[in-house]
């Protein structure tokens, strides 16, 4: 390279992807994004998030400094402070909380846009010195899943064997929106002969390359799951060999008269059962359940297409089952378990403080979770998997005036919660609210007293090793290379903050090396020798049927066909089929007013949630919102491409352009997640919960639609 050029690699932070990236520099500022062609997962691919990064650093609408609220909540006036005066203030009010009414009386509230890996682990140390835990984050998206899968086979599979696979199933999964980058994988393996299945109420990206798309009623998933077992057992395509010497359940003893009716609500869960709820014709069950079965080498890739409605932790548990009594848990050509971290340092987030009978192990792997249900915690298996307080329980105490102060990092609930005007006025009986974040998010403008600016992925150095879309067991460092006014990482921030609450005992340095070597101790890993890699430190292997050595890291050591944790913890040990919270089968009279069915879900390919809308070239990808409808109903209503329309449900409304396409069913309407300004959470529903992991039933409701002007 020339002289005014440098390349520096680094690991991009738009999603949780954590793509491997170089960043091109001229004259030190960022010339050009690239991927790195060694890459394992990526093969040198980037997608558009990361090609905004560019932009991302130059954004004149990021938050360059602290700020102080000067008016009255929501009128947006404000006024720049130091860094010493704006952790000041936050740590004497925190404390002052502390000393009146306790350290659980103070939230530490997190979002996913500071990340799951090395922030979140700072973020714990943090709360935990406090004498709480970190709340929120889970409830909303993944933690279902991962409940579902673990109390299955031990873990997530989050490596599909895209090389050997024969069948890929999207299951509520949309690649090309939350993992662009894995789709020449995909792409690879259908090349080479695997069949690709994807289960999605839109025919759209993905779906439009399959085999064989299912069209399913959106919330119905679990209905099609036990459908698929049925036929499996029914026509005896189970794994034998395997189910009776891994599994709790030899000859499916307990699973098989459960589906066939011996359940308790005395329903066989046939294909016809399933047609009448999920849409999808008896013979299209019958050949998707009978192809999987017979095909050795599936992944069945779950996604956030599952999730938002009150039976998501089972549906997870029931398609969990479907990839376990077929083989092809971490088997050839199936999803395999890796190492989802290096060997992490168990006392690093101080669980001793919050539960001081805790035992530290050796060492910790992905998550460190004090091995106890906090005071408060009425959501079990959600907190053990993920270290977080559920959201449910955190508002109901938030309006019995149980927390009074709190800090939210890397999150915008005001647009992502559903429920906005519940929300914010659960939010608003705090005495004190400071928001951590790369912008001034609309919760920060409505109701925080201090902001504290966050550094983005391009501007702080920390060590990586969380990933979504193929968990491939290496480590990298993220590289700073830009700084934007005096936005700090928030890692730095958690620093700066423990010390003036008067834990420098805990955080005595602002350097990373410091806490990168703590954290990794276990390991053996460095900074030093992470910094000096060439690319990245591999820390596992992709290995094969592991449990042939080890079992599954289950009560028994076999992977649980009937869950008995669900079981002791009071939860059905087997999917019973539970109907979403409002639907027309579930609540036939809201149906007579509000007829259709309106769901929402991830934005698009360029976005994340809510994030990256100032950013020119992502914005102009998708410079507004548009809800997708299908054209029998546009016809029916009198309208065309780009016509406003007012969305209605019993909980609220919103003003809308449509789009028009046969990529949605006639009966239904989408909403994509994420816009402020036609936000599907003014309509969702925030009351009913799944009862196993805490999640809202919030991305499908029912609503009525009408064509409206457009003032102005």
């Amino acid at each position: 390279m020339s002289e005014n050029l440098q390349e520096v690699q680094t690991v991009c932070g738009a999603c949780h992807n954590s793509c491997t990236i170089k960043v091109i520099l001229k004259d030190g500022q960022i010339n050009k994004i690239e991927g790195v062609t060694e890459d394992p997962r990526t093969k040198g691919t980037i997608c558009s998030k990361a090609l905004g990064g560019k932009q991302l650093v130059n954004d004149p609408n990021r938050l360059k400094y602290p700020l102080k609220r000067v008016g009255e909540r929501g009128e947006n006036k404000w006024e720049r402070i130091s860094w010493d005066q704006a952790l000041e203030e936050i740590a004497t009010n925190f404390n002052k909380v502390k000393e009146e009414k306790g350290p659980r009386s103070v939230g530490f509230f997190k979002g996913q846009g500071s990340g799951w890996g090395f922030p979140f682990h700072m973020y714990e140390r943090l709360a935990h010195a406090f004498g709480t835990e970190v709340a929120m984050g889970t409830t909303e998206c993944f933690a279902p899943r991962l409940i579902g899968q673990a109390l299955t086979y031990g873990g997530m599979p989050l490596y599909p064997d895209y090389e050997n696979t024969k069948m890929i199933v999207c299951w509520g999964r949309q690649p090309a929106f939350s993992g662009a980058t894995q789709l020449h994988s995909i792409f690879d393996a259908k090349d080479q002969g695997a069949k690709l299945v994807v289960i999605d109420p839109l025919h759209f990206h993905i779906a439009t390359k399959a085999d064989l798309y299912i069209r399913i009623e959106p919330g119905t998933d679990l209905a099609l799951a036990l459908a698929v077992l049925y036929v499996i057992v029914e026509k005896d395509l189970w794994d034998h060999d395997f189910v009776n010497q891994y599994t709790n359940d030899p000859g499916l003893d307990k699973l098989r008269p459960h589906l066939f009716g011996e359940n308790k609500d005395k329903q066989a869960y046939t294909p016809e059962w399933a047609e009448k709820i999920t849409g999808i014709p008896v013979n299209t069950i019958r050949q998707f359940a009978e192809e999987l079965a017979k095909t050795k080498g599936v992944c069945i890739l779950a996604g956030h297409g599952l999730e938002g409605r009150i039976n998501v932790t089972q549906t997870a548990r029931a398609i969990a089952l479907i990839s376990l009594i077929t083989g092809n848990i971490d088997a050839p050509g199936g999803d395999l378990f890796t190492n989802m971290s290096p060997k992490l340092n168990s006392e690093f987030t101080l669980n001793k403080l919050v539960n001081p009978d805790e035992q530290y192990p050796p060492f910790v792997e992905l998550m460190n979770v004090p091995q106890y249900n906090p005071p408060g915690c009425t959501y079990p298996l959600l907190y053990m998997v993920h270290a977080c307080l559920p959201t449910p329980d955190v508002m109901d105490q938030m309006n019995k005036g149980e927390i009074n102060a709190a800090i939210f990092m890397g999150g915008n609930p005001l647009v992502m919660f559903p429920n906005t005007k519940e929300t914010k006025k659960t939010l608003a009986k705090l005495d004190f609210f400071a928001v951590i974040d790369p912008y001034m998010s609309e919760t920060a403008q409505e109701l925080a007293d201090i902001v504290l600016p966050a550094a983005s992925y391009l501007e702080k150095t920390e060590p990586e090793y969380f990933k979504w879309d193929r968990w491939y067991p290496y480590l990298r460092l993220r590289r700073k290379v830009a700084t934007v006014g005096e936005a700090l990482p928030d890692w730095q921030i958690c620093a700066k903050l423990g010390s003036k609450l008067g834990f420098e005992e805990h955080f005595p340095s602002e350097d990373i090396a410091y806490y990168t070597d703590l954290f990794l101790k276990p390991s053996g890993i460095t900074f030093e020798q992470l910094d000096k890699a060439d690319k990245w430190i591999q820390f596992g292997d992709i290995e094969y049927k592991k449990y042939e050595k080890g079992g599954f890291a289950l009560p028994g050591g076999k992977a649980h066909v009937y869950s008995e944790i669900f079981e002791h913890v009071g939860y059905d040990p087997l999917p019973l089929y539970t109907e979403g919270a409002e639907n027309h089968r579930s609540t036939p009279e809201i149906a007579k007013e509000y007829p259709m069915i309106c769901f929402t879900g991830r934005p698009g390919p360029m976005y994340v949630h809510c994030q990256s809308r100032t950013i020119p070239w992502i914005r102009e990808m998708r410079p507004v919102a548009t809800a997708m409808l299908n054209p029998l109903k546009a016809t029916e209503l009198g309208l065309t491409e780009n016509d406003w329309i007012e969305v209605e449900s019993p909980r609220g409304k919103i003003t809308i352009q449509v789009k028009i396409t046969n990529a949605i069913a006639p009966n239904s309407i989408y909403i994509p997640g994420g816009w402020a300004e036609a936000n599907y959470n003014q309509l969702g529903i925030a009351d009913k919960f799944c009862p196993i992991s805490s999640q809202q039933n919030y991305t499908v409701c029912l609503a009525k639609i009408e064509k409206v002007q457009k003032e102005g």
